[in-house]
């Protein structure tokens, strides 16, 4: 069996982990938003055209989870994780294509950095709780 204390962290400085790791993902987010901007509009692959709808069509599945990421819902950051897979997929073949630019790259990074900031964000934001309830629990015992 495993011991949830064998990491020797107390709830503190996980929550302190959390935090930055909610912050830089929240970074992360926004860049990924103007870099998808950036691409529609004027950054464009040959042969693309600017469209409002390609703009929505990119915009709108990261904008669903702005919601539940400003309230910290872990639930929502696990289902971001999923639907950040879909930008990484496009990313990597835009990055590998024979037109690819420069930001190509960027997104793929962005991509990858949205995915671990969200995941590390749900791990210690849930060892954070598991620890604070593990330590009440302990307090009212020795009461």
């Amino acid at each position: 069996m495993r011991n949830k204390k064998a990491s020797g962290v107390n709830s503190a400085t996980l929550q302190s982990r959390a935090d930055l790791a909610w912050r830089l993902l929240l970074i992360c987010v926004a860049m990924e938003l103007i870099v998808l901007t950036l691409t529609t509009w004027w950054l464009h692959q040959e042969g693309r055209q600017p469209s409002l709808t390609i703009w929505l069509v990119r915009i709108v599945p990261l904008l669903v989870f702005v919601p539940g990421m400003l309230k910290r819902n872990l639930r929502s950051l696990a289902w971001l994780c999923f639907v950040v897979l879909m930008y990484f997929m496009i990313a990597v073949t835009e990055a590998m294509s024979p037109l690819r630019l420069w930001i190509n790259y960027v997104e793929v990074v962005l991509s990858v950095a949205i995915f671990l900031t969200a995941m590390m964000t749900i791990r210690w934001q849930a060892q954070a709780k598991r620890q604070q309830l593990a330590e009440q629990v302990i307090g009212d015992t020795d009461e």
